[in-house]
């Protein structure tokens, strides 16, 4: 990976020297850029392991930033480089300003997924579960995912997803994990800021893969301070209907999704809903007769188009209300990011789940 983020910012140098026309000292100026910034990036990831400090997330900031805008710049190279081979091909000068546009295009892609990142839209579905209590005609459920809380979105993120989610005033929420980015930051502000809304709300959560990335313990500690409900291969009962959540494993995740759903020793005759944070193992929560299972992990890219590429790996399960058999999958986009802070054609959102027992 760290090869190939160095090959496409050095590919896509050479591309814009040419179409520029640079001389050689403006060609090897740029390489040294192109080489300079997947570093700049690799350094500040090893910082943000090593600390946490108000002034470094200022830096990683646009450090992360200027790595995302470097895959359109590259993506503009492409498609630059073949304009510059059909010129060659009818002998004819490329004009700088076609250089230009291309370039001027990529940069607009990318502010424009830094701005969408920051705006955060809801999602309603309307879900049965049939032999729910009769309360539950009434009941709405918000779902919020892969908050990533880190050296990027924070604490003044988190009260904004807080209040976000007050508004809507749900009568419980699910989060389907990634609470935490993964590298060292200070936990407190964020448990302060939840707290605001498990006084009034109770919260349901289950880990992602993200909070692998770093103290573990410490992560899902800091979630149980803020009175969040932590299901880790366990599940609890809520007026009446079921509750699960199901562990994330680096290794061996699909056997020990199938082996936890088992162990979990549900009532089958009662309604479940299932949280799991990455939208697989459908087979598995049919066989525990799972009503519902919510999930996150895709972010559905995050951002074009790689959007493409999480629906080929999971398929229709990759974002939206989905349906196997009598079990209904909701998967998220989630409502942060992912290293760079960009979210292009891909707002964050907040999910909102009518419930109905028939």
């Amino acid at each position: 990976m760290i090869f190939f983020s160095f090959g496409i910012c050095l590919l896509a140098a050479q591309v814009y020297a040419t179409g520029f026309h640079l001389s050689e000292h403006g060609t090897k100026t740029l390489n040294i850029f192109a080489f300079a910034l997947p570093l700049i990036f690799i350094i500040s990831m090893f910082l943000g392991l090593l600390d946490d400090d108000h002034y470094l997330r200022r830096l990683i900031y646009p450090i992360n930033f200027f790595a995302g805008l470097a895959l359109y710049i590259f993506l503009s190279s492409v498609v630059l480089s073949i304009i510059i081979l059909i010129a060659s091909g009818i002998a004819i000068t490329l004009p700088t300003s076609i250089s230009i546009t291309s370039f001027s295009a990529a940069c607009i892609l990318g502010i424009v997924g830094a701005i969408q990142a920051k705006r955060t839209k809801t999602t309603t579905y309307a879900v049965s579960l049939p032999g729910a209590p009769e309360s539950w005609n009434t009941k709405v459920a918000v779902l919020v995912s892969d908050t990533h809380f880190g050296l990027i979105n924070h604490k003044k993120f988190s009260d904004k997803i807080v209040k976000n989610i007050l508004k809507l005033k749900p009568d419980f929420v699910l989060h389907a994990g990634d609470f935490y980015d993964g590298p060292k930051n200070n936990m407190a502000p964020l448990i302060e800021s939840w707290k605001k809304l498990t006084k009034e709300i109770p919260v349901f959560y289950t880990s992602g893969n993200h909070e692998l990335y770093g103290n573990y313990e410490a992560f899902i500690s800091s979630i149980l301070e803020a009175g969040i409900y932590v299901l880790l291969n366990e599940f609890i009962e809520h007026e009446g209907v079921q509750i699960a959540g199901i562990t994330y494993h680096a290794k061996n995740q699909k056997l020990k999704a199938h082996d936890a759903m088992v162990a979990l020793g549900v009532d089958k005759n009662k309604p479940l809903i299932l949280i799991n944070h990455p939208p697989t193992f459908h087979d598995s929560a049919i066989n525990i007769e799972a009503n519902l299972m919510v999930s996150g992990h895709t972010h559905r890219g995050q951002f074009w188009p790689l959007n493409y590429i999480t629906e080929i790996m999971y398929k229709k399960f990759h974002y939206g209300l989905n349906k196997k058999q009598n079990l209904t999958a909701i998967t998220t986009s989630g409502v942060g990011t992912s290293g760079p802070p960009i979210r292009l054609f891909n707002t964050p959102e907040l999910v909102v789940i009518r419930f109905t027992n028939k």
